[in-house]
């Protein structure tokens, strides 16, 4: 109880021999922070029930940002693919994964961007523009520039939003985000036959192509097998520009898959990569696309080292690769 102490007044009291004062009794007065605290048990209530919720709400999102990455992604290799129909319907024939010399041994190729040995990226820019703005590079007539001024593409659509790999760069034109069907589209690795260096399997004539629609010329791009300190297969390589079937087209006196420097096919082998929770975003020369398997791309799959799986080189089917929807090998006419 709160106690108020009253004293009368002097000048409205008797004077009394005993002085006598008065109290007053009153209730307390509330304390507005007291009692209104969470006990312990409540307060772990709470914590689990948000732990609950962020289990329940942290997948869905994760789910729905890849969906948006998958979504940027096919919508890039589908205006890719229509790019390559454009170039393919003005020239004819399909570009080379990297034009580095005119013909074997001959003079610099530069295109008209200025780029010297200009990878495919280069050749599909209707539509879309160029793959790395040149205007930095490019300052008078005649001025040319190649990997040593820059690697970098600019172009968003040539870049994957999924593509994750800490040791890589999804703007690196080499080792980025997509690949090219170049074994069957436009080989230009040298070999020599009778004396002479020739390509594998440059150039490739439209009317080669029986079933564009069976006929995959983008995908998401994986690049070599490296392998880390650890003894362990890298998720990403090296040369991930260029996109390798299942198998070794040995019907084009393919010899080598995209890394040739590696010492083993296995090590040279520059498949697809499931970036999209398990699927790959690919381009057909149709002009439509889809999201895949790579099981359903032809690949083989080991599941037996990681549940991710690694694909097994030179094994598979290259039946949507070659452009008649046939198995290796059989020999093309040239």
């Amino acid at each position: 109880m709160n106690r108020i102490y009253l004293q009368e007044s002097r000048s409205d009291r008797p004077r009394l021999k005993n002085r006598r004062s008065t109290y007053i009794n009153f209730p307390p007065t509330p304390n507005p922070g007291a009692g209104n605290g969470f006990t312990l048990v409540e307060l772990l209530v709470v914590i689990a029930i948000i732990a609950l919720l962020l289990a329940i709400l942290v997948p869905s999102l994760t789910r729905a940002r890849h969906a948006a990455y998958a979504s940027v992604c096919l919508n890039n290799v589908r205006r890719i693919s229509n790019a390559a129909q454009m170039y393919i319907t003005e020239h004819i024939y399909f570009p080379p994964h990297r034009m580095k010399f005119k013909w074997p041994s001959g003079p610099i190729f530069v295109n008209k961007f200025g780029r010297s040995r200009p990878r495919w990226q280069w050749f599909f820019h209707e539509g879309v523009g160029p793959v790395i703005d040149p205007t930095p590079y490019v300052l008078y007539p005649g001025q040319t520039f190649d990997d040593d001024q820059t690697m970098l593409m600019t172009n968003d659509y040539f870049i994957c939003p999924a593509f994750d790999h800490p040791n890589w760069d999804a703007r690196d034109i080499r080792n980025g985000s997509y690949g090219y069907n170049y074994q069957y589209l436009g080989n230009i690795q040298e070999i020599t036959e009778d004396g002479l260096e020739i390509y594998v399997n440059y150039p490739v004539k439209v009317d080669r192509i029986e079933k564009p629609d069976k006929t995959i010329i983008i995908a998401d791009g994986r690049g070599s097998t490296i392998m880390d300190p650890s003894g362990q297969q890298t998720l990403h390589g090296e040369h991930s520009y260029k996109l390798d079937p299942p198998r070794l087209p040995i019907s084009l006196r393919a010899r080598y898959f995209g890394d040739r420097k590696k010492p083993t096919l296995a090590e040279q082998h520059t498949p697809a990569e499931d970036r999209h929770l398990g699927l790959v975003c690919v381009s057909f020369l149709d002009g439509h696309a889809d999201k895949m398997t790579r099981e359903e791309m032809g690949y083989v799959v080991d599941y037996s080292r990681n549940e991710d799986g690694w694909i097994v080189a030179n094994q598979g089917t290259n039946r949507l690769w070659n452009g008649r929807e046939t198995d290796e090998p059989r020999p093309w006419p040239r």
